[in-house]
């Protein structure tokens, strides 16, 4: 994890001072820290100026997952948490940030998706990796929707589903720019089926009593009769 640059800028003077005595060694230690002191302080500027570039849900699916997860934590700094990003060299199954407030940590995972919805399993593991780390309660912050299933498992639990609406919504109120606004955002997600979970296609009622009307369609009819209200 990076270290906050006014940190490692203080490990730059305090190696100066502490190994004083042997001066190659605290030459070599100060120019480090002093320069991942300005790498640090380098990356949070850019994370900000990410951050104020958003404009809605298309702008935040053009990044990549790991300029979506740095977005998210500068956009917790700003709600006066203290963010504990993942450096890994692919996307996390785990935890992708951890936040720690008042005395309490909220561990956070990723999703950039663009169309699927967030299945009821994703839910389900981050349950479980938040009791392992013994964490006090859980985001999960999807560009998407969430299916009804995962819905009804994070009820009643320490888990916040953060969905493309409400993420919107999450960076206005943080964001000095005011570029991002619910209107920017895409249309409405093509839900999934919910007998086999394909997606589904919006077509027009031919006959009965709902003629007329329009409704979703499991895109793998005839195989599959699920639907959905329009």
């Amino acid at each position: 994890m990076f270290l906050p640059w006014w940190l490692n800028g203080a490990f730059a003077l305090f190696s100066l001072l502490i190994f004083a005595w042997i001066p190659v060694l605290a030459v070599v230690l100060f120019f480090f820290f002093a320069a991942m002191a300005g790498l640090s302080g380098l990356r949070a500027t850019l994370n900000r100026q990410m951050l104020e570039r958003q404009t809605g849900l298309d702008s935040l699916r053009g990044l990549r997952w790991k300029q979506f997860e740095n977005l998210l934590g500068e956009a917790y700094r700003r709600q006066a948490y203290k963010v504990h990003e993942t450096l890994g060299g692919g996307a996390d199954g785990g935890v992708d940030l951890k936040l720690q407030r008042n005395g309490e940590t909220v561990i956070v995972q990723c999703k950039r998706w663009n169309g699927r919805r967030v299945p009821v399993e994703i839910v389900r593991e981050l349950y479980g990796v938040m009791i392992h780390n013994a964490a006090t309660s859980a985001k999960l912050v999807a560009t998407t929707t969430f299916t009804r299933e995962a819905i009804e498992f994070a009820r009643g639990k320490p888990i916040e589903l953060v969905d493309g609406k409400a993420l919107v919504t999450l960076l206005g109120g943080v964001q000095t720019s005011g570029k991002i606004t619910e209107s920017a955002t895409s249309p409405s997600e093509t839900p999934e089926c919910p007998l086999c979970n394909s997606s589904m296609v919006l077509r027009t009622a031919r006959r009965g009593t709902n003629a007329g009307q329009d409704f979703w369609g499991c895109s793998r009819y005839p195989k599959c009769h699920g639907t959905r209200p329009a």
